[in-house]
């Protein structure tokens, strides 16, 4: 038995998912996201992006990923709409937690910003 949760299911590409993965590199690590860019990769084991895309495509056989800024700014624009709505549904009473909802929000401006410096 299971339960799923179909609310973000897509179908799209696969490297709409590498670079929703990959937005992690370039977000801060602090109390409102959990991201990569400040902290110690490498000590952590953690790849560069760049070895990190060219592991993937190693893997998947293929040279390169076309129009690679697309995929990332578009990951980074979903994100930002996706957060907005959670932002909507505090503001509605709808989340179920609405403090943490409306505090998520305050990121939808970042996420935006970072897409368009990736164009």
């Amino acid at each position: 038995m299971a339960v799923i949760d179909w609310e973000l299911s897509t179908i799209g590409h696969p490297f709409s998912d590498l670079a929703y993965q990959c937005m992690q590199w370039r977000f801060l690590n602090h109390e409102t996201m959990r991201g990569l860019a400040n902290l110690d990769r490498r000590a952590l084991g953690i790849p560069t992006e760049e070895d990190y895309i060219a592991k993937y495509c190693a893997r998947v056989g293929i040279a390169g990923i076309p129009n690679w800024n697309f995929c990332l700014a578009f990951s980074f624009f979903r994100l930002a709409a996706i957060v907005q709505g959670v932002k909507k549904r505090g503001l509605e009473g709808n989340a179920s937690n609405p403090e943490k909802a409306l505090k998520s929000g305050e990121r939808v401006p970042l996420m935006a910003k970072m897409g368009v410096a990736v164009i």
